[in-house]
């Protein structure tokens, strides 16, 4: 399908990625050939994906919630490659927008209700409580995260990612929400779609621990004043 695409268009998207994590590298060529299919939609920008992608994004929480895991994690899916187009078409037509100022919180708002609507299916499903304590633990460390990262961005200029050594490789495999939804896909698929809660927390246990100890580092290297 490549060899009919037209090359300078498609030059052109390619430079438009920003992700450096794996999943980010997993979904860039369904980004980019979205965005090729749309390269010529002037109206169509990339707000109306945005928009898009957060009312899946809400169907998706209420599907999870109900037990429908199936239509949930396809549309979780759906969202996880959508997540990437908007921003693209945004850098493409030099068209920032609003929505995408708020885009990580809009992310964390519908990214945590996936979580909390997961932990709701499992308790009401299973009665036990034990999914309600991995459930909070879940979001907690998540939370965590979040923030460790948007204050290391904050205190030294630039986001985790792009500093040296192993920030670098371990913003690449680190626990957030598309990983999480692999973690869902593959428990699913193999009938255990509750064992999901234990290896996401460990993951996101262990990104938390990564990043407290990469943020020390990151702040001490930039010369960050101690507060």
């Amino acid at each position: 399908m490549v060899r009919t695409l037209d090359p300078v268009k498609w030059a052109e998207i390619q430079r438009l990625q920003k992700g450096t994590h794996v999943m980010s590298r997993i979904h860039k060529p369904v980004e980019d050939l979205i965005v090729y299919l749309l390269y010529d939609l002037e109206w169509l920008g990339a707000d109306h994906v945005s928009v898009l992608t957060y009312a899946l994004a809400a169907v998706a929480a209420y599907l999870m919630a109900t037990g429908s895991l199936a239509p949930a994690l396809i549309l979780a899916i759906v969202v996880g490659v959508l997540d990437g187009v908007d921003g693209k078409l945004a850098r493409l037509r030099r068209r920032p927008t609003l929505i995408g100022k708020l885009e990580h919180s809009f992310d964390m708002l519908y990214e945590q209700s996936w979580y909390a609507a997961f932990t709701w299916w499992a308790w009401s499903s299973t009665g036990d409580p034990t999914y309600v304590a991995l459930g909070l633990a879940w979001l907690i460390l998540d939370s965590l995260v979040r923030h460790v990262y948007n204050v290391t961005w904050i205190a030294t200029g630039r986001s985790l990612k792009y500093h040296p050594g192993p920030a670098r490789i371990v913003t690449k495999v680190d626990g957030r929400r598309s990983v999480y939804v692999l973690h869902m896909v593959a428990w699913y698929l193999v009938g255990a779609p509750l064992m999901a809660f234990y290896t996401i927390l460990a993951h996101c246990g262990a990104t938390a621990l990564a990043y407290l100890a990469l943020s020390f580092r990151a702040m001490r290297e930039a010369g960050v004043r101690p507060s």
